[in-house]
């Protein structure tokens, strides 16, 4: 039984899509304090859409001492994360350049798709590098005791950091296999166009305008002087001198 690997590629990039969607509305990454006793005196959360957030209200002191500073990532690239997802969604659903659709087309969709890859692998690790690490936020995860607080620090990724990963998982292999047939075909088309235009170079001949109008002017006189009678007299002349040149007359 053959494998189409193309299908399978295309439903692993739509299950990538709804990761990838499901993934900015859920936990990035969990910042905890936990005293001896057992209480937490410190948590901030962080959504890709909705910023650092904290289950304390505006006053407890020591939480808000430990709020992440320049941790976030400008909300304008997820907005248009969201857009391109959206068109990568239709782009896989209603265009396809096997089933004829125009290349130009299918060309400016497969941009949207290599753009979407590429946000994906922005979030996994322009995220950590660039926002958590610098800001002492440790990644993946990080247990830590400060003994003089008497208070163990929890810093670990959550599930939508996750579905990030996986989501980038799921749609590379459908992205670079679907740029890799529309360069296929652009080929192919470019084989085809030069060939046609070396062919119809070698035949081609300038027309001479002209030379055309004499030609037929020449065939038409052609004809009518074909078609003009010989006067009888001069039938019965040439008749004569060709009887007297036999001697008959």
């Amino acid at each position: 039984m053959s494998i189409n690997f193309k299908s399978v590629y295309k439903i692993l990039f739509v299950i990538g899509l709804l990761l990838g969607f499901a993934s900015v509305f859920l936990d990035w990454y969990y910042l905890q304090g936990i005293t001896d006793s057992g209480e937490t005196v410190v948590y901030w959360i962080y959504n890709a859409l909705f910023d650092w957030s904290t289950i304390f209200s505006t006053g407890a002191l020591f939480n808000e001492s430990y709020q992440p500073k320049n941790a976030t990532m400008p909300i304008a690239i997820v907005i248009v994360f969201l857009v391109v997802l959206f068109l990568s969604a239709y782009s896989v659903l209603f265009h396809d350049v096997e089933r004829g659709d125009k290349l130009l087309k299918v060309r400016k969709f497969d941009f949207v798709t290599l753009s979407l890859v590429t946000l994906i692998g922005f979030f996994i690790i322009i995220f950590p590098l660039f926002f958590l690490l610098p800001n002492g936020l440790y990644y993946p995860f990080l247990v830590y005791y400060d003994y003089d607080l008497e208070i163990t620090f929890y810093f670990s990724i959550g599930p939508g950091y996750f579905f990030q990963f996986i989501s980038f998982g799921f749609t590379f292999p459908y992205a670079l296999f679907n740029h890799s047939v529309i360069c296929t075909f652009e080929r192919e088309q470019s084989s085809i166009e030069n060939t046609i235009n070396r062919y119809i170079g070698s035949v081609h001949e300038e027309l001479d305008l002209d030379k055309l109008i004499a030609k037929e002017e020449y065939e038409l006189e052609s004809v009518n002087s074909s078609q003009i009678e010989v006067p009888e007299s001069k039938v019965e002349k040439v008749y004569e001198e060709f009887l007297t040149s036999r001697g008959r007359k």
